[in-house]
């Protein structure tokens, strides 16, 4: 072989070698993405779990203590704020999420889902669409979510409520 040709082979060697090296870390990038899912998926279940028990602390304990919520109708910022508001949605709500779509980058997760819902004091029926955007903190608990949606089938439920109002 000649010298020419044994430099080409060493520098493709070479290339694939470092390719091998720099692909560990797509590789965690992706792992990261797909533990973000998994975690999420397991949250929207027990969230379903959860209101059919009528037991938010079963959806309250996948979230950090600094936990923020945000809603075209109120605000909650720490633990305490997001278990008041649970307690009432748990309290006054039957509901269940149906998940459309789930889209993850990084640790961040948009999901597109249907809130089908029932006012347990009037037995009225709610189909919500919704998105909601969950940040998860590095503890592996969301810190923050923010959902978005059209307040007019439900706004008149949460205007009746202070937790939902702060």
């Amino acid at each position: 072989m000649s010298r020419f040709a044994e430099k080409i082979v060493y520098h493709r060697v070479a290339f694939l070698c470092l390719l091998a090296f720099l692909s560990p870390s797509a590789v965690a990038a992706g792992a990261v993405e797909m533990q973000v899912e998994h975690i999420l998926v397991q949250t929207i279940d027990e969230y379903n779990q959860a209101m059919e028990a009528n037991d938010p602390a079963g959806w309250v304990r996948y979230f950090t203590d600094n936990v923020r919520r945000h809603s075209p109708v109120s605000d909650q910022q720490g633990k305490k704020d997001f278990e008041a508001y649970s307690a009432w949605e748990f309290g006054n709500f039957q509901a269940r999420y149906v998940t459309k779509k789930i889209l993850v980058s990084g640790r961040s997760a948009a999901v597109v889902f249907v809130w089908e819902a029932v006012h347990k004091a009037s037995g009225t029926t709610l189909q919500i669409e919704m998105v909601g955007i969950f940040e998860l903190a590095s503890s592996g608990k969301f810190e923050s979510l923010s959902f978005y949606y059209d307040t007019a089938k439900a706004g008149k439920f949460f205007a009746e409520n202070t937790a939902a109002a702060r």
